[in-house]
């Protein structure tokens, strides 16, 4: 008996011995970084002639290469007239003409968030946000009958709305200078259409420091939109009824001569990687049913040859790398990509909807990857 016992004991010890027992290895590994990707988000606000200015979207378009182009639509108000993107790439805002309101999207999920709410005829047009992220400038261009004269901030830690300082009138565009203590405001005057009073030929320059407008600067006809070199030095203003650009020279806050281009420019963009060269969308094209875009040299103040591009370009953006023009085509429905080196157009996005503004962001990619994996101790 005691043997029996003593040969089952050691039968035991020895299957046991040789029984394999699993366990798991987690590995980590960092790769070479991935190339950003790079979205437009652009605003639909309705094809023309059907429900123009019925449009509540914002499409946002992988263009990055290799991209999967639009993907689904956010909700926001109904006619989102501008869009903007934190300096940190976190949100996007975007004014709702029609709605007077300001829709806040997260961009890390997609999803829109509540609106914020401006004046009852504000009309919210253009909108830019401070270098440091803390506020947004939102020019009240006026509801249909009505024109506003005032540009509202907003604190964007809490999404209240400041006091709104008064400039000149029908405000659209506006930008902010590289050092966030200036805003410079397109007045348009009764650019819009239904509204009455006289066109406009000013900006006004704000002081966001103190929150006092500055006295007016006298540019072209209808000016619409304003960009500011990415060294603070120059503001440009496409003046739309005078088929021209203005620079200003920000320490004098004197405009020199207009730069003429070719249609009625409605946007300028352009990017701290080729900090020479702004790029000018002409909405209305007087040669051709083509719209244009137009490179002007910031050296020597002079507009290169118009590349035609789609129906009716109305905005327009320039890659972080600066090697893209991306151009917003309301009449075609298309985005259409510009090489900045070539300039040379390539084969356009269709955005169904009525695409009107854009902004553009770079998305990092993760560049580290972990790996769990099973393993198994040796057997006894």
């Amino acid at each position: 008996m005691l043997g029996i016992a003593v040969a089952a004991l050691l039968a035991t010890a020895v299957a046991a011995c040789n029984s394999a027992t699993t366990t798991t290895t987690t590995t980590t590994t960092t790769l070479p970084p991935l190339p950003p990707q790079v979205y437009a988000y652009v605003t639909m606000i309705g094809f023309p002639g059907s429900n123009i200015g019925l449009g509540h979207t914002v499409v946002p378009v992988n263009i990055s290469v290799g991209g999967n182009g639009a993907e689904t639509p956010v909700s926001v108000g109904t006619y989102p007239d501008a869009i903007a993107i934190t300096p940190d790439g976190a949100r996007a805002y975007v004014t709702n003409y029609t709605s007077n309101s300001v829709t806040p999207i997260d961009l890390v999920t997609g999803k829109a968030l509540p609106s914020i709410a401006l004046g009852a005829n504000a009309g919210p047009a253009g909108i830019a946000i401070t270098p440091d992220g803390t506020k947004a400038y939102v020019t009240d261009a006026g509801a249909t009958g009505t024109l506003g004269d005032t540009v509202t901030p907003i604190d964007l830690a809490t999404g209240k709305t400041l006091a709104p300082i008064t400039v000149g009138p029908g405000p659209e565009g506006i930008a902010i200078t590289p050092n966030g203590q200036r805003a410079y405001v397109a007045d348009s005057g009764a650019f819009v259409p239904g509204q009455t009073g006289a066109i406009g030929s000013t900006v006004t320059p704000v002081d966001l420091t103190t929150g006092k407008a500055l006295p007016a600067i006298l540019v072209g006809h209808v000016p619409a939109a304003v960009a500011i070199s990415p060294n603070g030095s120059t503001a440009l203003v496409a003046n739309v009824n005078s088929g021209s650009v203005s620079p200003i020279d920000i320490s004098t806050d004197k405009a020199g001569s207009p730069i003429s281009v070719q249609g009625g420019p409605v946007s300028i963009a352009i990017s701290a990687s080729d900090p020479t060269t702004a790029w000018v969308a002409d909405g209305v094209s007087t040669a051709s049913k083509t719209g244009n875009v137009t490179p002007i040299s910031l050296t020597s103040d002079t507009a290169g040859s118009p590349i035609a591009v789609g129906n009716n370009p109305q905005a327009i953006a320039v890659s972080p790398d600066g090697t893209t023009a991306w151009v917003v085509c309301y009449q075609s429905e298309t985005l259409v990509p510009v090489n900045t080196k070539t300039q040379k157009p390539g084969v356009p996005i269709h955005l169904s909807g009525g695409p009107y503004a854009i902004a553009l962001v770079s998305r990092s990619t993760s560049s580290t990857t972990t790996t769990t994996t099973p393993s198994k101790k040796k057997k006894g």
